[in-house]
């Protein structure tokens, strides 16, 4: 295994001369090998552990494990503890897609704390396979079939040409022992399912099955790279008839470029989010939600990709107290005279209003309102529209409410049922906004 590992260093240039290693170490069977066949290959290396916070007592032990490795073979090690449910959770990702991010964050301070060139982390020929097969089946394009790639940045992955079996003879032979995470034995997960049944069965059919997908991915890599060059975006905008004057083939890879650089989890985007916003370039108007609170805005002549705005819920208000709103200040008041120059002000009849149940929100796409002199009630989103209001502002405008009723809305106005003149609603942007 050494040979091979040896070789697929030198035919992916993965490590310059005398540079220094950081492996990233879990203690299961891959991430051992590599730290002990990069360390028998006489590379200057260090390692790191990352506890994810998820599998308790267990995930401890896997800590203690990888430090008395390191400490017995004399390699510089560092481990820290996270949270990646919590991170989940604030950033509204699945929990493997927060633990990446997570994980790699910490791979790049600890290779800067270490001093070191290039990141290894321990994926396999079986990973690659695994990696192929599970977005064939969500539907991917020749990007997902291309598997993981043996370098990206100096991240490089030296067992990449190397089977999950040899690994385990490799360390078998030297009576080295490892960590077995237990959520790997679990097929409720769909990763787990292929490598349980998936996999075996295509090695009883091809037994070179995982070698054979590393050649597959290496020449799709090789077209996606020219493609992905032809369709690269510049920035987070294009013009929808420049998109829609595109072979479909870059055309799609022109929304991911546009995507990537919007900053959304690419390995959450599948082609459906894709497909939604190619269909926005053939609208004058309209929005796409996407992963990673992204989403796709047409605006005029441009096809946007952009951060959704975060989430505010109902705040509620009292007379005569401004109140923060997102990006604005809002306040309910009798005194119009009151109110400064900075503020819009919408008259509204303050004495039909309860202050009880009075509260500002975001417009949803079920609010209607009546506004006076017109025959009867209509979507926000047209008279926004009609108005001139643009996807991404309307987004973030305060709409007041007594209880279930819209009383007015930025931008627009009172409601005919709450129309007068004993009060205002007033409305400011933030200073620091």
């Amino acid at each position: 295994m050494k040979q091979q590992v040896q070789q697929t260093i030198g035919r992916y240039a993965m490590i310059p001369a005398g540079a220094r290693v950081l492996c990233g170490l879990s203690g299961g069977a891959d991430s051992v090998s590599l730290l002990l066949c990069l360390h028998e290959l006489g590379f200057d290396i260090c390692a790191c552990h990352l506890n994810h916070g998820l599998r308790g007592a267990q995930a401890d032990a896997d800590e203690r494990f990888c430090r008395a490795l390191c400490a017995r073979y004399g390699i510089a090690f560092a481990a820290e503890h996270c949270d990646a449910r919590a991170a989940a959770e604030a950033q509204g990702q699945s929990v493997e897609t927060a633990a990446r991010a997570l994980r790699y964050e910490f791979f790049e301070r600890c290779a800067a704390s270490f001093g070191a060139a290039r990141i290894a982390t321990a994926h396999t020929a079986d990973d690659n396979l695994e990696t192929m097969l599970f977005h064939l089946i969500r539907g991917t394009g020749s990007a997902g079939l291309a598997g993981i790639p043996p370098v990206r940045g100096r991240i490089i992955r030296p067992l990449i040409e190397t089977e999950r079996r040899q690994v385990e003879a490799y360390l078998t032979a030297r009576g080295q022992d490892w960590r077995t995470d237990g959520t790997n034995l679990d097929d409720s997960c769909t990763r787990n399912r292929i490598r349980h049944h998936v996999i075996p069965a295509l090695r009883d059919i091809e037994p070179q099955a995982a070698r054979h997908a590393v050649q597959a991915a290496a020449l799709l890599r090789q077209d996606n790279a020219c493609l992905d060059e032809l369709a690269a975006v510049s920035g987070t905008r294009i013009q929808a008839e420049n998109l829609k004057k595109q072979p479909e083939a870059l055309a799609s890879r022109a929304v991911r470029s546009l995507l990537e650089q919007a900053g959304a989890p690419m390995g959450e985007v599948g082609q459906r989010h894709i497909a939604a916003v190619l269909a926005l370039a053939e609208r004058r108007s309209g929005s796409a939600s996407l992963p990673g609170h992204i989403r796709a805005v047409r605006r005029g002549v441009w096809l946007c990709a952009e951060r959704e705005p975060p989430e505010i819920g109902k705040i509620a208000l009292s007379e005569d107290k401004p109140a923060e709103f997102g990006a604005y200040i809002v306040c309910i008041t009798r005194k119009i005279s009151d109110i400064h120059s900075s503020f819009k002000y919408y008259p509204i009849a303050y004495d039909k209003i309860s202050m009880a149940c009075l509260h500002v929100r975001r417009w949803r796409s079920s609010d209607r309102m009546t506004l006076p002199g017109a025959r009867g009630a209509r979507s926000l989103k047209r008279l926004y529209a009609e108005r001139g209001i643009p996807p991404e502002v309307r987004d973030t405008l305060p709409v007041l409410c007594c209880g279930a009723e819209i009383v007015a809305a930025a931008g627009i106005g009172a409601d005919r049922k709450y129309a007068g003149t004993t009060g205002v609603f007033a409305v400011a942007p933030r200073a620091d906004g």
